[in-house]
């Protein structure tokens, strides 16, 4: 679902009501609700935050009843109904019910929405503890469960970073059995908000001395709510969206219930807007009680505005400030990247439009351009984004669409059929069915051109110097974490480059490293792009003849390696591997990620050995120098080997712009925002884990957290600890955390989304997780060549979210054809092709290779079989190319059958997929002897050891056949030993790997 949004230059006319306040109605009924007898709250609100603090109510025993008119309340002591209340996605009700949820007479416990696990609650959390206010939460996050209590007072002080924490503190502290005395601390932000707090207390009997500056405040003891009636005004709030639009457009727009006269006096915490949108040019009027914007065109001016006070205009402001002429400068807005979403960040989409908005230290600046121009944009599901961005879409040539097109139901519900009758054109939609020759694909955003031009290095750098202090890598080990901040991570990069550069590095050049999911990846990684090399990550698992290859192939000349991981010596297998001088290697760099007594390099040789923390230790920096090699964004940074069917592996390149794309493309898709936390436990060096884990968090700016190991215990106490909410991973990590969780462990209530790749989620996975985890679980399809060409959505239909592969991203084509090349119908199975903007260079020194990679009119294909529904959602249903899937990773089956082939026992052998519940695929071998000769499983794990293969590559199941079965032209029929395979029982443990 999304919201598309068309252009329009014709002139708008209608009516407007204005609905009422939705920030009087949450504080007037949560004070009726604590006022003995029946209140009357006057002005009917149906904004679903309102509906929240009505529901969280009811649960704590209150009698609320709307009508035609407002809301009837019967207050009095809290006698909850319920043991769990959920504010939704309300922070409002959140931060205001909390401390107030201490005057039950039993525990109640306070959740909400996924999204709050990630905002901010501790510093009022600790003040409500001040206070004698009993409450338990994990790392200071929803669920809260609060203990009947009353509060007792005293001096509690409280950082003035949002004005709903303070009013938190006030709305309970009447109740408490002595004196309260509440002080801010640091910058206060959004004192309106507080004295409308403080007003509607006094309306209900309830009295706060206040200083002048509202920065100290001095509650009494042991008072009593007394019911009141409250007319609730007008919600200039929401009114300012429709003002955005009369401002934009010329006609004629009137306002019912809002006085727009200068100077009048209205009763709402956002007034000030009105002097704002008066400022930059909006011409505004009134005739009594209706207020109106009328004229035949008119540009706007770009002026300077403080968003200390109105945090939640900063959305619609910035739309007025992207097409006002001159400069609009948004300050003091670090509190606005604390709300539903990071609005600051949401709202640089604008640049995707072709508007001029950018970062200046701490400041939004909006340089006006008189047009916008139709792109994909994210709500993030906030509702104040989705209506700002939709706004600025009726100014752009063309259409716009928008994700979570529902989320303006949060606080008002008329907005789209409102912005309808003034002529606009927004209308909710399915997405349009994708690939296929009568599709068009949807088009990429303007922004995503914009952000490919910096090299990710870049973007670090940011980070580092915008938030030094802030989580960049989190490294969860089994019995240890580690934490390093963007400064510290940009500090070792630097040190890192410097010693490449030591060591000779050029620009373009590969350098190797075999590392586990530690700090030293991400590091060694910025530092091979911040010179200009290429990344030449290889897996873990890789043994010698895996590692001979890609270092004969890659000529790399430095490689990196680990000393010992999971029982293997790093150093003695790369000493063993270069004595036979299969390589260019040059130079190793040793990275110590155990914690056993430290063992000496090897000295006689001819390549130089180094630890790499002695390394780091002693190099000197030369920051002009390594600012030198700044790479271009078409720059090659990935050289990536992957396992085929041609004999050997084949190296893919990546360059810059593909990479970042590539996350910028599923960002897009996904919403992923700055405030997810990204959890890798797939291996760095797999393209899944080094692009959707390591290279997507340092676009976001967002933390990583890496497992080395995987346990999927551990993994789901890092998830909570740590707050994950994003993971992509092969099937096999989701049906383990499913697993742990089943068994006992507590659930990651912070994980939002679980991209799981690799192989397809079972539907009754997907349930399962859903249901257990309480994730989105997106199935998707991609490849190394082609990063992640289809994905499916959290807002898409169950059906097409847990039974398919997903849809194709924006920029990517797709299509099904036969094999005489012919484009097939919905529908029918066949050759699954696409055609994308995130495809690789090709594959190193192979032009063969990749010319048979791609279509003669350049669709790559995939070697899948497969089928697109009617709705463009694709579906697998088989390999073209025969390899075995195997949880993700992909076994290459040509070169395990050659090796096999190898052993003197062994006349000849093939390897299919069996079917596994856990995996996906597991490989078993069909092998037939020569005359008189024996072989089992033992033997060929033994010969698959010698020759140094990683062991997940081994079949798990061997089966001795006469002979192979054939056609007439001596082609093995590989689809009868499949067929025999899926006849197999699953192993009942896993294999000794």
């Amino acid at each position: 679902m999304y919201l598309r949004v068309r252009g329009t230059d014709l002139p708008l006319d209608g009516e407007l009501v204005v609905p009422a306040s939705k920030y009087h109605a949450h504080r007037a009924l949560i004070l009726a609700s604590l006022a003995a007898g029946e209140s009357r709250i006057v002005g009917p609100s149906d904004a679903r935050h309102v509906q929240f603090t009505v529901d969280v109510l009811r649960g704590l025993g209150t009698r609320v009843e709307p009508d035609a008119d407002g809301f009837s309340v019967r207050g009095g002591p809290y006698s909850p109904v319920q043991e769990t209340v959920s504010v939704g996605s309300s922070g409002t009700t959140l931060y205001f019910m909390i401390g107030l949820a201490a005057l039950a007479d039993a525990p109640i416990t306070i959740t909400g929405q996924k999204y709050f696990q990630r905002r901010p609650v501790g510093p009022l959390l600790e003040a409500l503890v001040a206070m004698g206010v009993r409450l338990s939460a994990t790392n200071g996050r929803p669920p809260i469960t609060v203990y009947p209590k009353r509060p007792s007072g005293g001096h509690v002080r409280i950082p003035g970073t949002l004005s709903q924490w303070i009013s938190g503190l006030l709305l309970v502290a009447p109740f408490a059995s002595s004196r309260t005395v509440v002080e801010v601390s640091g910058a206060l932000n959004e004192s309106p908000y507080l004295a409308l707090t403080v007003e509607m207390m006094r309306a209900f009997g309830l009295e706060v001395d206040t200083a002048p500056d509202w920065r100290r405040f001095v509650v009494e003891p042991n008072q009593e709510a007394k019911a009141a009636t409250v007319v609730l005004p007008p919600d200039v709030g929401s009114a300012a969206f429709g003002l955005a639009a009369a401002s934009l457009h010329p006609g004629d727009v009137r306002f019912r219930r809002m006085s727009l006269e200068p100077g009048a006096a209205v009763d709402h915490p956002e007034a000030h807007v009105l002097e704002l949108m008066r400022e930059m040019g909006v011409p505004m009027a009134s005739n009594g009680t209706t207020g109106t914007v009328k004229h035949d065109g008119v540009r706007l001016r770009g002026i300077d505005i403080d968003c200390r006070e109105i945090p939640d205009m900063l959305p619609i402001l910035a739309t007025l400030g992207a097409l006002a002429e001159g400069e609009t400068r948004f300050r003091n807005i670090g509190h606005v990247r604390l709300k539903e979403s990071d609005r600051v960040a949401a709202m640089l989409q604008l640049d995707r439009m072709g508007a001029q908005v950018r970062m200046e230290d701490d400041d939004l600046v909006c340089t006006g351009v008189e047009r916008l121009v139709g792109a994909p944009l994210s709500s993030y599901n906030d509702h104040r984004v989705l209506m700002s961005l939709a706004v600025a879409a009726t100014c752009a040539n063309g259409e716009s669409t928008l994700t979570y097109p529902n989320a303006h139901r949060i606080s008002y519900p008329e907005f789209l059929d409102d912005m309808g009758s003034l002529g606009l054109s927004m209308s909710v939609e399915r997405d349009a069915a994708a690939g296929g020759p009568a599709a068009a694909p949807r088009q990429p955003s303007v922004a995503i051109d914009r952000a490919i031009e910096i090299p990710i290095t870049e973007q670090v750098r940011r980070w580092a110097r915008e938030r030094p202090n802030e989580l960049a890598i989190v490294e969860v080990g089994p019995d240890s974490v580690g934490a390093t901040t963007w400064s510290e991570l940009w500090e070792r990069v630097d040190r890192a480059a410097a010693v490449l550069l030591e060591l000779g590095v050029r620009p373009g050049e590969p350098v190797a490293f075999q590392l586990p999911n530690v700090r030293e990846f991400p590091v060694i990684a910025l530092a091979t792009l911040r010179i200009g090399a290429v990344c030449c990550p290889l897996m873990p698992i890789f043994r010698e003849w895996e590692i001979a290859l890609a270092l004969e192939r890659s000529r790399a000349r430095v490689l990196i390696v680990t000393r010992r991981f999971r029982g293997r010596d790093g150093v003695a297998e790369a000493a063993a591997l270069l004595d036979g001088n299969v390589a260019a290697v040059e130079h190793v760099l040793v990275v110590d990620v155990d914690s056993s007594p430290s063992s000496a390099l090897p000295t006689d040789t001819t390549i130089s050995w180094r630890w790499f923390a002695d390394a780091l230790a002693g190099v000197a920096v030369d920051l002009a120098a390594l600012d030198a090699r700044r790479p271009a964004a078409d720059a090659r940074a990935q050289l990536l080997f992957t396992s085929g069917t041609t004999g050997e592996p084949k190296g893919v390149i990546h360059r810059f712009e593909t990479l970042t794309r590539a996350v910028a493309v599923e960002i897009e898709h996904l919403g992923l925002g700055r405030d997810d936390r990204i959890f890798v436990p797939s291996p760095l060096a797999h393209q899944t884990g080094f692009l959707y884990g390591m290279w997507l968090a340092f676009f976001l700016g967002a933390p990583q957290i890496l497992q080395a190991e995987w346990d999927a215990s551990r993994a789901a106490a890092a998830l909570r600890e740590w707050g994950g909410s994003f993971v992509q991973a092969a099937t096999p990590f989701l049906s383990d955390l499913v697993t742990v969780v089943e068994d006992g462990a507590e659930a990651p209530s912070t994980l939002r989304i679980f991209v799981a790749t690799g192989a397809a989620v079972p539907r009754v996975l997907a349930e399962r997780a859903t249901q257990v985890l309480g994730t989105a679980v997106c199935g998707a399809w991609g490849s190394t060549e082609t990063c992640l060409g289809t994905l499916s959505a959290p807002d898409d239909a169950a059906e097409k979210v847990w039974g398919s592969d997903g849809r194709p991203l924006a920029g990517v084509e797709v299509r099904i054809t036969d094999d005489d090349g012919a484009v097939l119908p919905r529908g029918r199975e066949g050759n699954f092709e696409l055609s994308s903007r995130c495809s690789f260079e090709g594959y190193l020194d192979r032009p063969d290779l990749t010319a048979d990679a791609f279509t003669d009119d350049g669709w790559y294909r995939s070697g899948d079989l497969a089928v697109l529904d009617e709705e463009g959602f694709l579906h697998l249903t088989g390999r073209v190319k025969d390899v075995v899937n195997r949880g993700g990773e992909k076994i290459p089956v040509a070169e395990i059958e050659e090796l096999l082939h190898g052993h003197a026992a062994v006349a000849e052998a093939a390897i299919v997929a069996m079917p596994d519940d856990r995996l996906g695929e597991r490989a078993c071998a069909f092998v037939a002897l020569v005359d008189g000769a024996g072989f089992d499983i033992g033997t060929m794990r033994a010969h698959l050891d010698d020759a140094r293969v990683a062991k997940q590559y081994w079949p798990e199941r061997l089966e001795i056949i006469g002979a192979l079965p054939r056609n007439p032209i001596g082609k093995v029929q590989k689809f009868e030993l499949r067929d025999r395979a899926r006849e197999f029982e699953p192993p009942t443990k896993e294999p000794a790997l």
